[in-house]
């Protein structure tokens, strides 16, 4: 997404200049860990906080070019982000699998950016939540699902728009106030090992996979475009459009080895 016809800034990693200071940061974490039931179910819980200081990001209204050193257009300010982990993981038995949760906030704050108020990160994601399940129906066959779960991210939208020369101009609303549609998809599959023959010598084992990627095929938001339509007479009319892929897809796999 663009801002006043630049790249909406996001975290760089760049070399370390006379200009560029290093960037630092600092985490401090706290966590407890325990298992039961004679250790086939392991559980933690873990709080985290991250300091980061001489970030970079883009300033606004930056325009790549190839004439000017783009370390000039670089400007610098400190970051924090902060959650807590939650895990939870059954290692016995035929069924088996684990869940992990986490909830955090990551910030920006840039003198030179927004106003010099602190920001959400892009990738500031207040929810995240992953459920991995398997099955060992027999020697034979085995079963999975893979759900995932996440809040959106952070994106600039505008949210008016002004003619300079009978050219539409947007006005950009504060950064990353606004936020793309949650995420989530549910994965299965099924594994097949063929019954082995008793064979002197053999060395060719085989096995089939089956799986659904996407299985309710979730419209996922990959990114977000303001499609604008009218002129200075009849007025703009703004649409907020969403492209999203990967529906859902099946798929069958055949492995080999010897």
């Amino acid at each position: 997404m663009s801002n006043n016809g630049s790249t909406l800034p996001t975290d760089l990693w760049v070399p370390s200049t006379l200009i560029v200071k290093p960037q630092q940061s600092w985490q401090y974490s706290l966590g407890y860990f325990r298992n039961f039931l004679d250790n086939a179910l392991e559980t933690s819980v873990e709080v985290y906080y991250k300091d980061m200081r001489n970030q970079v990001e883009y300033r606004e209204g930056y325009i790549p070019t190839t004439i000017q050193d783009p370390e000039l257009d670089f400007v610098f300010g400190n970051g924090e982000a902060y959650g807590a982990e939650f895990f939870i993981n059954k290692t016995k038995g035929k069924f088996t699998g684990w869940i992990g949760y986490t909830l955090a906030w990551t910030y920006r704050k840039f003198p030179d950016l927004n106003n010099g108020n602190r920001y959400p990160a892009k990738y500031d994601r207040r929810h995240d939540l992953s459920l991995v399940t398997t099955y060992e129906h027999s020697p034979r066959w085995t079963f999975s699902s893979v759900f995932v779960y996440g809040s959106g991210n952070a994106i600039t939208l505008p949210t008016n728009y002004y003619f300079i020369s009978q050219t539409v101009v947007p006005k950009y609303s504060d950064l990353n106030a606004y936020r793309l549609f949650a995420y989530h998809r549910l994965d299965l599959s099924a594994g097949l090992t063929p019954q082995k023959q008793k064979r002197k010598n053999k060395r060719w084992e085989s096995s089939w996979a089956f799986s659904v990627y996407n299985v309710y095929s979730r419209q996922n938001p990959y990114f977000l475009y303001v499609d604008t339509q009218g002129d200075l007479n009849q007025g703009v009319k703004a649409t907020v459009k969403q492209v999203s892929i990967f529906p859902v897809l099946p798929s069958i796999t055949y492995n080999f080895k010897f």
